[in-house]
């Protein structure tokens, strides 16, 4: 596009608009004839004039002329001067004193605004003004140290963000109460190495916090301290972040701060040799978490089991990867809190039901064993008596299911008041012939329906061809072949559905 004369001008203008006729012109300017004769001719055409404060090429008497007839409404005019970097260091000066803020701020935005101009608007009444020459790359770096102490965050925030930051105005904002300044210090990839360093040695948490945040942008060395740093927040993370050496898991074992020793013992696989240092702290905090661990070592768990730490004991019985020799210990803990737990698992064999029933003294595992329907007949006999008299009935019907029972306990049972315990007799296969026909007429015809069932196995026992296998080995082999928690998975079966 060649425009040489005002008539070029005014048609490019009026056909294309200021916005295509500046972009156009870039490698062809407009000729400075053309320029004049528009300002000269429509100096009082606000368009024009606009068009004018725009055009990057603008000649500098061009400028000064249009700053110096300004009118106060004038102001997008008076921005667009500001914001041209061919406007003279006279009118930016002018401009820099303009009413309105957003003139203002142009100006300080302008590359080419003299140490004068920089000075009157570090001083500037407005927030915004002072940000934006607080960001000028022409700011000389006494004002630097003189912006670093504003009152307002957003001016230390942009002055923290410049590319040609003095390293002891930046160690100078690094000092300040505003997260948001620290922040913008640390993103700000032109400051010098050692500065990084500095922070990350120091005791500052939020520095180092906003570190460990982008520690995969700094050198090892600034990550490596991090890693022993004085504060919890951000020594874990930088921790966490790649394997803890051998010798770091010692001094975290062996610190005096409680937190190091916790976070540490709830590190998976942990060497041998510090779960034994872990085991014997002196925090029950720390050992809770270890027996918690799934990779904590077997003597090191048996340990645990026969020890009085009620707390890890607790925590060894929920552990899902107990060992089934380690369940043997905490079958027999003599805190039943331990053992209730463990009779709550799923991986239970044989030998830890009988464990758990046949050889406590209390009877409080054994409620909770009878509370979930636990399908267990070979309860000793004397165990089986104490249930028996005992005054919960969901205890009673577990110790009515059971083989050994005397036939004087079946028969006190089979007139229970509780519907559960009367039924339960009239599933035992021991129970004695009177009081098995007395069942069958029971109100309950469930306990009526359980009876008559009973009578017909014990008739198909006795006349089947295998003698030696008796209705009793029959009954246990129908109840071994299922669940010993068939009926509570059964309730939760019909829940989920």
């Amino acid at each position: 596009m060649d425009i040489l004369s005002i008539n070029d001008l005014l048609d490019a203008l009026e056909e294309h608009g200021p916005e295509k006729v500046i972009k156009a012109t870039r490698k062809k300017p407009i000729s400075s004839f053309a320029l004049r004769s528009l300002y000269s001719e429509y100096a009082d055409n606000d368009k024009y004039l606009l068009f004018l404060a725009q055009y990057p090429l603008l000649p500098s008497e061009l400028a000064q002329g249009i700053a110096d007839g300004l009118k106060p409404k004038q102001v997008n005019i008076a921005t667009a001067l500001a914001s041209n970097p061919r406007t003279p260091a006279q009118s930016l000066g002018l401009l820099a004193t303009h009413a309105s803020a957003s003139v203002r701020i142009a100006v300080a935005s302008n590359p080419n605004v003299s140490p004068k101009e920089c000075q009157t608007l570090a001083q500037d009444e407005a927030t915004f003004v002072r940000a934006a020459i607080a960001q000028n790359p022409s700011l000389p770096t006494y004002l630097q140290f003189i912006l670093a102490t504003d009152d307002e965050p957003a001016v230390k925030i942009a002055l923290a963000e410049r590319e040609n930051l003095d390293g002891d105005v930046a160690h100078q904002l690094s000092r300040d109460d505003s997260a948001l300044v620290k922040s913008a210090l640390v993103r700000n990839k032109y400051l010098d190495p050692e500065l990084f360093q500095m922070w990350a040695d120091s005791d500052d948490e939020i520095l180092q916090s906003l570190l460990q945040r982008q520690a995969d942008k700094f050198p090892a060395s600034v990550r490596n301290s991090l890693r022993y740093s004085a504060h919890p927040t951000v020594r874990f993370p930088a921790l966490d972040s790649s394997p803890i050496s051998l010798p770091e898991m010692l001094w975290l074992a062996e610190s005096d701060t409680i937190e190091d020793r916790v976070y540490l013992s709830q590190k998976p696989n942990l060497p041998a040799a510090i779960q034994r240092i872990l085991a014997q702290d002196t925090s029950a905090k720390v050992r809770r978490y270890l027996a918690a661990s799934a990779s904590i070592q077997q003597d090191i768990a048996e340990r645990v089991a026969t020890s009085h730490d009620l707390q890890a004991c607790i925590a060894l019985a929920k552990n899902p990867n107990a060992s089934p020799e380690l369940l043997n210990e905490l079958c027999l803990h003599s805190d039943p809190q331990v053992a209730t737990l463990v009779a709550y698992r799923d991986d239970l064999c044989e030998h830890h039901w009988d464990l758990l029933i046949n050889h406590r003294s209390d009877n409080t595992v054994a409620e909770h064993i009878a509370f979930q329907a636990i399908d267990y007949p070979e309860i000793e006999a004397p165990v089986a008596e104490r249930f028996a008299a005992s005054p919960n009935p969901s205890l009673r019907a577990f110790a009515a299911a059971a083989f050994d029972l005397s036939p004087a306990s079946l028969a006190t049972l089979s007139h229970d008041i509780c519907e559960k315990v009367r039924e339960s007799v009239a599933n035992n296969p021991k129970v004695p012939e009177p009081q098995l026909r007395e069942l069958c007429y029971d109100d309950n015809q469930d306990i009526a329906n359980a009876a008559e069932k009973t009578i017909a196995q014990r008739l198909q026992a006795a006349n089947t061809s295998q003698p030696q296998k008796t209705f009793q080995q029959t009954a246990t082999a129908a109840r071994n072949s299922g669940s010993r928690k068939t009926i509570l998975k059964n309730i939760l079966s019909f829940f989920k559905e």
